[in-house]
């Protein structure tokens, strides 16, 4: 029984969910809702009637234990109580079944007509959405021609703007015009009336004129004549122009041939003296005099004692091409020398080298001081200077020179290049090699191009960087090699077609110096040996070649210095040494030894030099 009392209750329940989720739209049966609602409320009153009649009584009387009778009736009444409350409650849940039936039926009716209304409002907003989409269409369409016309009439619109604005504008312009060519009618009739004033004194000017003009003509005329004649004079002056550049070629020429005539009247090899002066702290001068109309003699003056202990003064003579006395600077050694230089540039292979013993002042002479100014720069500066000075000259009769310098040093026997690496001293090895044309060359040298003054400063300070230079009792930066500096003087006339090639060696020997003199221990004792058997060598080619039979044998290869030398002292080369001897008593002895071995070697004869030159 309460299975069947729930069941109507819960569909009852689900009516009113059902009902609720409807109740949104609006239901057009008003009469089935008010029905509904009077039988639920019928039914609640009869449920509250069963309710009340099956609640117990407070006031029942309780029945002992021991009377089963009576509880037996108390039994039978309640359940007949109970046979009643079935009954209406059976009746209830009839009328309940009524109720939901009704509801039911109800719904079902309320239901269809919401699908009735929702099938009428869809086919409703179909028909009006289709009529929308074609009204829609055609405002699309219609909008779309007006707003090409309306762009078209826009397009328009401007152009006919531009045009009457063009109009507006030339129109201005004609107005403007108008204005100016009336202002101007009238100044030109003002000017009119003025010309025709004027005219009659410009007729009278014109006749004036053309009197003049007749006198002007003849004017012309000789001034016609006198450029006529001013130019047969300009080409007789070009010609002669010409004739004068032909003569100076020629003269340049005769130059060349009269300055080598010169030199080789002097000799082909030359040697100067130069006595350098005291320095520092040196007062002790030995007695030298210097003579002579060119100053080509000088003697030395010496005081020895005798057994017997007297006193006697002991002269020595000699006499060189020119002697430099100490006061003389190296402007005036530069200026006798000059004179070779121009011979390397004339194509002449020419060789200057400084000789003497330690400490007087060979390097000095070629290269002057560490520091040097205008006044103490040594030969070689002052050569590659001159040799800049006068190549600009040569340009005027047509040549071009180019410069290539080497430097060199003989170092124990071995040639290093003071233009390259010291590292690379041990690693490289040098040979000296002669050609038929009696030119010089070493192989592996570094050559660089002397364009400017300036690079051969760069390179004369580098080379003495890396000379080998030491300390010894006689000079404290005594030069412990033989530099060699190489100029190769390269030139082409292009006005005649010539070609020149000339050499200029520039030779800084070792000093030399007597061990007991000296005195060098280890690695200076080596160098000095070296030194002096090359310098030795030297003395022996000069012996050589002072008593030189045809056929005869002359030791140039002994040394790496006389095999370097040897077209400079017997071949096709001018020859200058400087020899420098120091001025201070306690070197009286090595100053002897080296004017004797210079008076050797003035007295050698070479060959007649010849120049290197061709078309």
């Amino acid at each position: 029984m309460n299975k069947s009392t729930e069941r109507p209750l819960k569909r009852k329940a689900n009516t009113d969910n059902g009902s609720d989720t409807r109740r949104q739209k609006p239901s057009p049966s008003r009469p089935s809702s008010h029905r509904s609602t009077s039988t639920s409320s019928k039914t609640a009153s009869t449920f509250s009637n069963v309710k009340k009649k099956t609640s117990p009584t407070t006031t029942t009387k309780k029945i002992p234990f021991w009377d089963a009778k009576g509880k037996m009736n108390e039994l039978q009444s309640k359940l007949e109580e109970t046979g009643k409350e079935v009954s209406e409650f059976e009746k209830l849940k009839d009328d309940l079944q009524t109720t939901v039936h009704d509801q039911e039926t109800i719904l079902k009716e309320a239901f269809q007509k919401v699908t009735d209304l929702e099938t009428t409002i869809n086919s409703t907003k179909e028909r009006h959405s289709s009529e929308l989409n074609s009204i829609r269409q055609k405002f699309n369409v219609q909008n779309q021609e007006l707003v090409q016309q309306n762009a078209k009439y826009s397009e328009k619109m401007s152009h006919l703007d531009q045009e009457y604005e063009a109009y507006q504008t030339r129109y201005e312009e004609i107005i403007q015009v108008l204005e100016e060519e009336k202002g101007e009618n009238m100044t030109l009739k003002a000017t009119v009336s003025k010309i025709s004033a004027a005219y009659s004194d410009v007729d009278a000017d014109l006749r004036t004129l053309r009197m003049k003009l007749e006198s002007t003509g003849s004017i012309l005329e000789q001034r016609e004549n006198e450029i006529k004649r001013f130019t047969d004079e300009l080409l007789e002056q070009d010609t002669l122009s010409k004739e004068i550049e032909r003569q100076l070629i020629e003269e340049e020429t005769t130059r060349r041939k009269l300055h080598n005539t010169i030199q080789e009247l002097k000799g082909n090899i030359r040697v100067f003296c130069r006595v350098r002066p005291l320095v520092g702290n040196e007062n002790n001068m030995a007695d030298i005099r210097v003579f002579g109309e060119d100053s080509e003699h000088m003697e030395l003056r010496e005081q020895v004692s005798s057994t017997l202990g007297r006193t006697s003064t002991k002269t020595y003579t000699f006499s060189f091409d020119r002697v430099f006395a100490p006061e003389c600077n190296q402007s005036d050694c530069f200026e006798e020398i000059s004179q070779l230089v121009q011979s390397a540039l004339d194509g002449y292979n020419v060789c200057i080298f400084a000789y003497g013993q330690t400490g007087s002042g060979k390097t000095f002479t070629m290269q002057g001081p560490p520091q040097p100014n205008e006044e103490t720069i040594g030969m070689i500066p002052r050569a590659v200077h001159q040799i800049y000075k006068v190549t600009q000259q040569l340009k005027q009769f047509g040549w071009e020179y180019t410069m290539e310098g080497q430097f060199l040093e003989i170092y124990n026997e071995s040639i290093n290049d003071l233009l390259g690496e010291p590292s690379d001293y041990s690693k490289v090895k040098h040979e000296i090699h002669h050609d038929k044309s009696g030119r010089t060359t070493v192989t592996g040298m570094k050559t660089v191009i002397l364009d400017s003054p300036s690079k051969v400063k760069m390179m004369l300070k580098r080379a003495s960087q890396n000379r080998a230079t030491g300390a010894t009792n006689i000079n404290e930066r005594s030069s412990r090699s033989h530099s060699v500096f190489t100029l190769q003087l390269t030139g082409e006339n292009k006005k005649t077609g010539e070609r020149s090639s000339g050499l200029l060696n520039l030779i800084d020997l070792a000093g030399s110096e007597r061990l007991s003199m000296s005195g060098s221990v280890g690695d200076r004792l080596k160098e000095t040996q070296a030194i002096n058997k090359s310098l030795s060598s030297l003395g022996d080619v000069i012996q050589s070649l002072v008593n030189k039979k045809e056929g005869s044998h002359v030791p140039y290869r002994n040394s790496k210095l006389t095999w370097l030398l040897r077209n400079s002292l017997g071949g096709n080369c001018k020859t200058l040494m400087f020899v420098n001897v120091s001025p201070l008593v306690e070197h009286f002895n090595e100053t002897l030894c080296s004017l004797r071995f210079a008076t050797k070697v003035n007295s050698c004869h070479v060959g007649t030099a010849k120049r290197s030159i061709g078309k």
